[in-house]
């Protein structure tokens, strides 16, 4: 009988190199003759889309966008049940998206590498509503419904190293914001931290001795 696939993620602010990781990975296990899928989750509006139009339209929002990134940033202070209620719309959004992805290949017994996932999504999710790391809205709690993955790792870098390389967020302190999020949930998350400022080849040795014997002893 077929096994359930492996799940690997990675997380981080944009340009902390996490893509990078994600393609080393990639190739190597595919390399070692592993059938591997990668995804990207990333909150995209659709079922939420008709609320973030009421939201604009009633000046609770500011919306930033850099190329294909929409960054929905409520204002502060904000509105407490429409930031409620805006939370578990998108939150429910990412669940069903990013779970669909996931299974499916799972099922299939293929390892899974995830380009951003669930301490992404909540970070962002977080951040974009100035809540604090100990503010666990209903919405966030919906991600806890994803597959934990058997290892999990944040390139952590400095707000303006990531800036320099990928400015898709408003400013540096927009980075500086996630940073102290990631650092705040990655421990309960289960979370490796990696030196994201070490050579990309340095960080994937690591990453590899961690994941190898997991993924190529089936």
């Amino acid at each position: 009988m077929r096994r359930r696939g492996r799940l690997i993620s990675f997380s981080g602010i944009d340009g902390s190199g996490k893509t990078t990781q994600v393609k080393l990975l990639e190739n190597r296990l595919r390399e070692n003759g592993v059938e591997t899928v990668k995804i990207w989750s990333r909150w995209r509006p659709l079922l939420s889309l008709p609320l973030l139009q009421v939201l604009r339209r009633t000046g609770q929002v500011r919306v930033h966008k850099a190329d294909f990134l929409s960054i929905v940033e409520f204002h502060n202070p904000k509105n407490e049940a429409l930031a409620s209620l805006w939370c578990f719309a998108t939150q429910l959004e990412n669940l069903l998206k990013t779970i669909l992805k996931v299974f499916f290949p799972m099922a299939l017994g293929r390892t899974v590498v995830c380009d951003r996932y669930s301490l992404d999504l909540l970070v962002d999710g977080m951040s974009d509503l100035h809540d604090p790391p100990t503010k666990m809205r209903l919405g966030f709690k919906l991600l806890k419904l994803l597959p934990r993955p058997e290892e999990a790792f944040l390139i952590d870098v400095d707000a303006g190293s990531a800036y320099g390389r990928k400015p898709d967020l408003p400013s540096v302190s927009h980075n500086v914001q996630r940073i102290h999020l990631y650092l705040s949930m990655c421990e309960q998350s289960g979370v490796k931290v990696m030196d994201g400022r070490r050579p990309a080849e340095t960080i994937h040795q690591d990453v590899w001795n961690l994941v190898s014997s997991m993924v190529t002893s089936r």
